[in-house]
């Protein structure tokens, strides 16, 4: 039996949401639970289980859909909804109405976390900074104006604004947001891309060194209406931090004069200075003493050799692997498979990505986003040619969670293309930390070993995360590649490989349309 009860005007964030389903299938007596927000595409999944949704849900309402074998079952699985929601009896961690009731407790806080809707985040932050807290904003769809403002007062009381639309921070030897648990060690990281900066980050820990801080700027922050103010206030203490060595600069292709504004400050600074601007040029580095890189693992790769000239960096492709790869995957294929197709949840690793694929000749990409790098798509939800999406884009986290967090949709995707007879390579990223999804990898495993789709497919995933992270990379890495699929060390290798048999796959379609 089904049960649906639907909450109006009842918001909790998708980091909240994403465990409780999985917590309450462990009730006795339950089949199926779905706790989500009614946007338009968990109501139409919801419908698709048999769920009967209320006419007049909403965005704005939490609908919360059980299927268990008695209304005994089914009402205790809904209280146990509404305690885990209400944060009942957890007794590990304190939790507060309002802001005003947490800094009438005796704790001293120096931060404050803003997660809800983007109409209610300015209010909210305003108010933090008049408390004297620093700001990590995770909440999107804050205007310009309001982002520039808060920033602006922000730096009037020196305090950090961190965002709107921050993914990811490291201060204090704390994670926020989807970040990892970083090793501590002495480069300082400024970006306005979070899981741009995660990469570096993670790299780094593969050479053997780590982070004093990674300061999020939100993804806006070198837009001419913001000026860079915080990437600016976030060099400045990292100038500061005696802990930091080295500073690295994280950031996709942004307005030229903020870059060069950005890049004039480096130029005063004692510590060295790594930057990559994706999509930027060498012209833009001529006459900074800042060192240009033009990959998130070109950054870390010169971020590791200051600090510790020779070192060997782990995780590079030979041509020559590459090649053998090539060779191994292109002779499986059948005469139907002619296409790429990127799943990807990183909207840096998409947009680096689609920088290096459009430099191969001859190759016709397609997106979701607007770009010039490739065709927009007609509609989203459907594939053609070779296609490249970023699934953590607002047209998709309109209709379900950020897939970091709930790899659901990512998933109806995966088997979407798998039933595509013209799909011949599929490319997945994996983010993995405390504050996303528990285990954001088996169920891909699991979608991959059970499909069947009569022609061999070429897997190819990196994971972006750290060795100290709750989701055991070792062992899903061992997972992924048992599977079949071919696991590299960075979204950058993943592209350099993914690109090669793009070529192979249109090289041979040419030849086969000259011979008929």
């Amino acid at each position: 039996m089904k049960r649906i009860i639907v909450k109006k005007n009842r918001y909790v964030d998708s980091v909240t949401l994403m465990s409780v389903g999985d917590k309450i299938l462990k009730l006795e007596g339950m089949e199926n639970a779905e706790v989500q927000m009614g946007t338009w595409a968990n109501q139409k999944l919801l419908t698709e289980l048999g769920y009967q949704v209320p006419k007049g849900t909403g965005p704005d309402d939490l609908v919360m859909a059980v299927t268990g074998d008695s209304e005994e079952h089914l009402d205790a699985a809904l209280s146990r909804i509404e305690d885990i929601l209400e944060h009942r009896f957890e007794k590990e961690r304190e939790h507060y109405n309002s802001l005003e009731e947490a800094l009438t407790e005796e704790i001293s806080y120096d931060l404050a976390q803003i997660s809800v809707p983007g109409k209610y985040a300015f209010t909210e932050a305003d108010k933090a900074l008049e408390k004297g807290l620093h700001l990590f904003i995770f909440s999107d769809n804050v205007s310009l104006d309001e982002e520039r403002r808060l920033k602006e007062k922000g730096k009037q009381k020196g305090l950090l604004v961190m965002g709107p639309d921050c993914g990811v921070a490291f201060v204090g030897g704390v994670c926020l947001g989807a970040g990892s648990i970083m090793q501590e060690g002495p480069v300082g990281i400024a970006a306005a891309s979070g899981s741009g900066a995660q990469e570096v980050a993670c790299l780094l820990e593969q050479c053997g060194l780590g982070i004093s801080a990674l300061i999020g700027t939100g993804g806006r922050d070198l837009y001419p209406e913001i000026g860079g103010i915080e990437m600016l206030q976030a060099m400045e203490l990292l100038k500061q931090d005696e802990n930091t060595q080295l500073i690295v600069l994280v950031s996709k292709l942004a307005d030229r004069e903020v870059m060069k504004k950005v890049l004039d400050i480096a130029d005063n600074m004692e510590k060295p200075v790594v930057a990559v601007f994706l999509g930027s040029d060498p012209a833009l580095f001529k006459g900074h003493k800042a060192i240009g890189a033009f990959s998130l693992e070109e950054a870390a790769c010169k971020a590791a050799n200051i600090l510790r000239p020779g070192c060997s960096v782990p995780f590079h492709f030979s041509e020559e692997e590459i090649r053998r790869i090539v060779k191994q995957e292109r002779n499986r294929y059948c005469a139907k498979q002619k296409y790429f197709r990127g799943l990807y949840c990183g909207g840096t690793f998409t947009e680096e990505g689609l920088l290096y694929y459009s430099n191969i000749p001859g190759i016709t990409l397609y997106s979701n986003l607007d770009t010039d790098y490739a065709r927009k798509l007609p509609d989203f939800h459907v594939s053609m040619g070779h296609t490249i999406l970023d699934m953590g884009a607002e047209d998709f986290t309109r209709e379900a969670p950020h897939p970091v967090f709930d790899p659901s949709l990512r998933i109806r995707r995966l088997k979407q293309e798998l039933q595509d007879e013209e799909t011949a390579v599929i490319l997945l990223d994996f983010i993995t930390g405390p504050g996303v999804a528990e285990d954001p990898i088996t169920p891909f495993v699991k979608a991959i070993t059970e499909t069947d789709g009569g022609h061999h497919i070429t897997y190819i995933a990196n994971i972006c995360g750290s060795m100290q992270d709750p989701q055991d990379i070792r062992t899903k890495k061992k997972m992924l590649e048992e599977a079949g699929v071919i696991v590299t060390s960075c979204s950058y290798e993943s592209a350099r490989l993914a690109g090669a048999l793009m070529k192979e796959l249109e090289e041979h379609r040419n030849e086969k349309m000259e011979s008929n």
